[in-house]
């Protein structure tokens, strides 16, 4: 049996020398500017109009909730980016691989169920909701929702194909970042113009609503969802010693986002905002300006995920241009890519209650993904008995929160599908 090594938090510092390489400058790969429009694009998403509603369940405690998730991640986004160098010697490749030099052959399972539930998943929502609006945006008797989710697979899958790694696919996310600070300002200009609208004259606010309190953190914790990506990101970086500074801003730059649509919304429609907020803002050109880039937004998200669970396969299948040769490589990437994007389209249009089952993947993959698994690995790899006590104290309250938000959104997510069900039943 092969002898697994152990490394202690003073390997890393030990080993200085080959750090150093490891963290060198990598010239071929992309800017700190493509590596931070890449977590903003996949970490602000859609989540951003659901915030308003996420106060009202919880009151106005919720904002604090999101600087609170903001700190948290950042923390444990740090942490794990340490776990892929923890031996001092070379870059472990994904997070699977964190996983597996942790714990082993469960490690890796573990690691895999909960990534692939979201890097898959949440393109196969994507679809759904792009569909969904195009058919509202457009309508049409000649084309059907799925005849929109199959449209917008297929924009989609173009440079998903055509970009190898998230370098090149970074370009999108540029795009897809400034479509999301369009879509705040068209919420916040919204709610600012509901202000005098006599329907939201008398709406209630509340500071906690103790009641609702762990599905407010549940929900509101979600919206940190990048450590699928991470890695990749990571990886496609010319200056990899930045990260921490990258992640940091770039999450940062999603909860700007965030609070600024959460306060405006909840201030101007109370108990009575809905998700996602545009349902609450007027109906003129600019709210179907908004409509337009969730569109824009998701489908320029999607090839990003998509991509990161292609790397990951194609590793694993070893599709590569040593193995491969430089031809044949690119006609196993495009199949493999090709399959993806039809079975994403594909439950996208078959499954009937997909929407609620990955909510149920989301809250459990999510919240074990970005705050209980990166410090699990840290302490299994790297160590804890060289933390002060304080971060002992925050580790295991990072841990407990992501616990209670996995288990509040998964209970929600499970009388969700019972509710499906019983509709269905009675129809």
């Amino acid at each position: 049996m092969e002898k697994k090594e152990t490394y202690d938090a003073n390997s890393i510092n030990s080993d200085k020398e080959s750090l150093v390489d490891l963290l060198a400058e990598r010239p071929e790969q992309g800017s700190n500017f493509l590596a931070f429009a890449n977590v903003v694009c996949v970490v602000a998403g859609t989540g951003t109009l659901g915030l308003p509603y996420a106060l009202r369940v919880g009151g106005w405690i919720g904002a604090g909730i999101v600087v609170l998730s903001l700190i948290m991640s950042i923390y444990t986004a740090i942490l794990l980016m340490k776990c892929l160098y923890y031996n001092g010697k070379y870059r472990l490749s994904s997070y699977q691989e964190v996983g597996r030099h942790a714990f082993g052959r469960v490690g890796l399972i573990a690691v895999w169920f909960f990534h692939t539930s979201i890097v898959i998943g949440a393109p196969v929502m994507y679809l759904i909701l792009a569909g969904t609006e195009l058919k509202a945006l457009i309508p049409t008797d000649a084309l059907s929702i799925k005849a929109w989710v199959w449209i917008s697979a297929a924009v989609v899958a173009v440079p998903f194909i055509a970009m190898k790694t998230l370098k090149e696919v970074a370009v999108m996310s540029v795009f897809g970042a400034l479509a999301t600070l369009v879509l705040v300002i068209v919420a916040v200009r919204g709610s600012i113009v509901d202000q005098h609208n006599p329907d939201y004259a008398n709406v209630g606010h509340s500071g906690v609503i103790l009641a609702n309190l762990p599905t407010t953190i549940a929900s509101i914790s979600i919206c940190f969802g990048g450590n699928v990506v991470y890695m990749h990101v990571e990886e496609a970086m010319r200056y990899p010693k930045s990260w921490n500074r990258v992640v940091a801003t770039a999450l940062g730059t999603c909860s700007l986002f965030y609070l600024a649509t959460a306060i405006p919304g909840y201030l101007t429609y109370g108990d009575k905002a809905k998700s996602p907020i545009l349902e609450n803002l007027p109906d003129d050109a600019f709210t179907k300006v908004g409509t337009v880039l969730i569109i824009i937004h998701v489908i320029l998200a999607a090839p990003i995920l998509l991509t990161s669970f292609a790397l990951e396969f194609e590793r694993l299948v070893d599709i590569t241009v040593a193995r491969r040769g430089k031809v044949m490589e690119r006609v196993y990437r495009t199949i493999d890519r090709l399959v993806i994007i039809g079975v994403v389209g594909g439950i996208a249009c078959l499954v009937p209650y997909f929407g609620d089952f990955l909510s149920l993947l989301g809250a459990l993959g999510n919240c074990t993904l970005i705050f209980v698994l990166p410090i699990l690995c840290y302490f299994k790899l790297i160590g804890w008995r060289h933390l002060k006590w304080y971060e002992l104290i925050w580790c295991a309250f990072i841990v407990i929160i992501g616990l209670i938000s996995a288990v509040i959104g998964s209970i929600d997510a499970i009388k969700a599908l019972k509710n499906d069900f019983q509709r269905d039943n009675s129809n």
